[in-house]
């Protein structure tokens, strides 16, 4: 149940009963050629929306841009991560005095995490809320690999706008997916895979001209599907054993 679509009775009931709150976070930000600029934005959305509608919680609010100064890009809109963190904090805050003692934040993008992890540790700290976080395309890369999903490995599977995420749109927005317009695409950046254990700062811009990493030519909604059930079986299996009831 999303909240913005609740009337104030059944919100109050609904806290008190589950006292847990699902924030879908994504991004405004170049997704090839082939996916919508929202496509983060939209799949926190599908996917907290599932999740919702199997435990019974409240979708809160969704925060749909994010700080993607990384993939700046023709269409691409960011936020400072100070904005973002005080807009987060604020909306957190609202939903603990309404009686919220559980976080579920769903955010598919990257550059996001670290934020909401600030914010999740304050609420900790201070208020003792529980939170996690569902970083949906990290989350998704074991999964795939364990039920041999994929056509791909790592970055050609699952870089950006790539065999994962398009396959998931194909299956959880076909509408919103112009695959003529797919295209494979190798980093131009040299020695870009040699060391992924150091962190490093290189513009999407700078790694090619179609901001896709990897191949989407292969995706298929069957593929998409299969990733969306086995993600959200596992979910399920988490949350039953945190320290939610």
């Amino acid at each position: 149940m999303k909240l913005m679509e609740m009337n104030t009775l059944d919100f109050q009931e609904l806290i008190k009963k589950t006292g847990t709150v699902i924030i879908p976070i994504g991004a405004c930000e170049v997704w090839g050629p082939h996916l919508p600029m929202g496509a983060d934005t939209i799949v926190a959305e599908e996917i907290a929306a599932r999740l919702a509608d199997r435990r019974g919680w409240l979708v809160g609010p969704t925060l749909t841009v994010g700080d993607s100064i990384m993939v700046w890009g023709p269409g691409t809109i960011t936020v400072r991560p100070e904005s973002l963190k005080a807009y987060l904090d604020d909306i957190c805050g609202s939903l603990v005095k309404h009686g919220a003692k559980r976080f579920v934040f769903m955010s598919p993008h990257v550059g996001n995490t670290s934020i909401i992890s600030q914010v999740a540790w304050r609420m900790r700290m201070d208020n003792g809320v529980s939170s996690c976080i569902f970083d949906w395309w990290r989350f998704i890369q074991p999964i795939s690999a364990k039920e041999g999903i994929l056509d791909n490995e790592g970055w050609m599977a699952h870089g950006h706008a790539s065999e994962a995420g398009t396959s998931c749109f194909l299956y959880l927005r076909p509408d919103l997916v112009k695959m003529d317009r797919a295209v494979k695409a190798a980093n131009k950046v040299d020695g870009f895979y040699d060391y992924p254990d150091i962190i490093r700062f290189h513009l999407f811009d700078e790694c090619g001209d179609t901001w896709i990493l990897g191949d989407p030519t292969c995706a298929t909604k069957e593929k998409g599907e299969r990733i969306v059930t086995a993600a959200l079986k596992r979910m399920e299996e988490f949350l039953d054993k945190w320290n939610l009831s």
